[in-house]
């Protein structure tokens, strides 16, 4: 099996050998466009996206970064609330939540969402930048 990576695609080339002769092979393609593969990525509530109970996300003050080198740091973000239909946004230059950002928050309501955008963490050196990648908090 072969695979061809870049920062937002994804191929995967198999072969398989015909059960009448050897040589005839068939080809197999599958592209997955805007998939990241690997890198950082965001925990809040212990949990990357998905449902959130207000209870889960009571006491949360900051952001913590998974899947790369160990003591890096989120250093921005912006939080996007949903909540009864209208959209807010939150900006940060640091891991922690603003009590702007928790008071918001807590107020939600099951069927509301939350999603961190344009998250950035520093490598342990202190000058490495990665993306953070993330998914949405729907409150349930």
């Amino acid at each position: 099996m072969l695979m061809f990576l870049s920062a937002t695609t994804l191929a995967i080339c198999s072969f398989t050998s015909s059960s009448n002769s050897f040589p005839d092979l068939e080809i197999e393609e599958s592209i997955v466009k805007d998939l990241p593969v690997g890198g950082a990525y965001l925990i809040f509530a212990e949990k990357f996206g998905g449902d959130v109970t207000r209870k889960q996300i009571e006491g949360q003050c900051e952001l913590e970064v998974r899947g790369c080198a160990a003591g890096s740091r989120i250093f921005t973000f912006t939080l996007k609330v949903t909540h009864a239909g209208k959209t807010v946004s939150f900006d940060s230059k640091s891991n922690a939540l603003t009590q702007e950002m928790q008071k918001k928050l807590r107020s939600l309501q099951p069927g509301d969402e939350f999603r961190f955008l344009k998250t950035k963490a520093y490598l342990p050196n202190g000058k490495d930048v990665v993306d953070v990648h993330s998914r949405k908090f729907v409150v349930v």
